[in-house]
């Protein structure tokens, strides 16, 4: 293989070319296995070391390398000053639980929250919910892809009780490579296929179906 066209989809993705194509709308957002109809809430504080020291912006997901492996990180379309990624991965999980029958509101909470005042923060809202504390999150993307991510999950009842607590943490070291999505997709199906893991792991499912 010759050197275009060993780098041809990376050059592609990196550019989120015109000739990519749009992820699905039921791929960008994890699936809850059951029924929900109570109200809900929904935090994430971010807890990057990264973010919390000012290197990187709270919009950062990850480093992608041009062709000749320089790292630059690249901003989503449409953000704005308040965009964060810890709102992006709020809004995935308020629409999964959506789709399960729950009016889901978000808890938008400063970086670098601790877990106390968050469930106070939460519980403000009068509804129970699911938090999650990302420790980690950030992809790599050259030649290959990997995601590397730390979430502290609890399911916080309306008075402040944590009906459930679980750490997620996984380092995927090989994604693989999509030829019909950009970048962006790709790893909007990563982050939405971890969170789908998460939501329907036994515990947390018991205890966000709790009345």
């Amino acid at each position: 293989m010759n050197l275009i066209g060993k780098f041809a989809p990376a050059i592609c993705m990196i550019l989120l070319s015109a000739c990519a194509q749009t992820l699905p709308i039921e791929s960008r957002y994890p699936t809850f296995d059951g029924t929900l109809n109570s109200n809900l809430s929904v935090a994430v504080t971010d807890h990057r070391e990264f973010i919390l020291n000012g290197d990187k912006e709270p919009w950062f997901e990850g480093i992608m390398h041009g062709v000749f492996g320089i790292p630059i990180s690249l901003e989503r379309n449409n953000q704005t000053e308040e965009s964060s990624f810890a709102r992006y991965l709020a809004s995935m999980i308020q629409e999964s639980l959506e789709k399960a029958g729950s009016k889901v509101s978000i808890v938008d909470l400063p970086i670098g929250e601790t877990f106390e005042s968050s469930v106070k923060k939460m519980i403000e809202n009068g509804a129970s919910g699911i938090l999650v504390v990302m420790r980690k999150s950030r992809y790599s993307f050259w030649l290959t892809a990997d995601y590397q991510y730390d979430f502290d999950v609890a399911i916080v009842d309306s008075v402040g009780n944590i009906k459930a607590r679980k750490t997620f943490a996984q380092w995927d070291k090989e994604i693989p490579l999509s030829s019909k999505y950009s970048a962006f997709d790709m790893f909007t199906e990563t982050y939405s296929n971890r969170l789908q893991i998460i939501l329907n792991d036994a515990d947390i499912k018991s205890a966000l179906k709790f009345k």
